[in-house]
């Protein structure tokens, strides 16, 4: 099983060529290894967004987990007509079957029924921060240093869960041809 979420980012005071860089992080993680993804997320949470995120973390994960969770994302859909609804959940629907997967989705207001990837939410942003501290610069001149700083961080963590992932991988179904 896999979980996803967006969390804000806007604590780690991250600044880009000197200004202020509000932005989001979409965080996948596979339950049982807590082997991530994640992206920088400019604007707010979207079906393209949760698309483009959750298909590269897959790819390079590897495999499609059986089952992917997500909150209601609830922010995606507060401002959409129940038109617009309709069709993001059409599209999120044919995006899981392409790869697929089972959706499943927590109750509304229920966060902890997502809790690995809200537990790993606070851990990364915690290393992200601390990687900040060691770096004595939250000023990257321009977005892609900082998606590179992340990444790299990311990969540190999932080296340490190398194993657990292993174990893991053997339990994916093959990717499809990509969308």
């Amino acid at each position: 099983m896999a979980q996803s979420d967006f969390t804000h980012a806007d604590e780690l005071r991250g600044m880009i060529a000197g200004e202020a860089f509000p932005h989001l992080l979409y965080h996948f993680v596979m339950t049982y290894s807590r082997w991530e993804h994640v992206g920088v997320v400019l604007g707010g949470e979207s079906f393209t967004a949760l698309a483009e995120n959750l298909q590269q973390a897959l790819w390079s994960l590897g495999g499609v987990p059986q089952n992917h969770r997500t909150d209601s994302l609830s922010a995606a859909f507060r401002n959409l007509t129940a038109e617009q609804r309709e069709d993001m959940t059409k599209r999120y629907d044919a995006f899981v079957s392409h790869y697929g997967m089972e959706a499943s989705r927590n109750n509304r207001g229920q966060a902890h029924e997502n809790g690995a990837v809200e537990s790993q939410n606070r851990h990364l942003k915690t290393a992200i921060d601390q990687a900040l501290i060691l770096r004595s610069n939250r000023d990257f001149a321009c977005i892609e240093d900082y998606r590179r700083f992340v990444d790299m961080l990311v990969a540190r963590r999932n080296r340490q869960r190398v194993n657990a992932v292993q174990a893991e991988r053997g339990h994916l179904r093959p990717l499809p041809m990509p969308l």
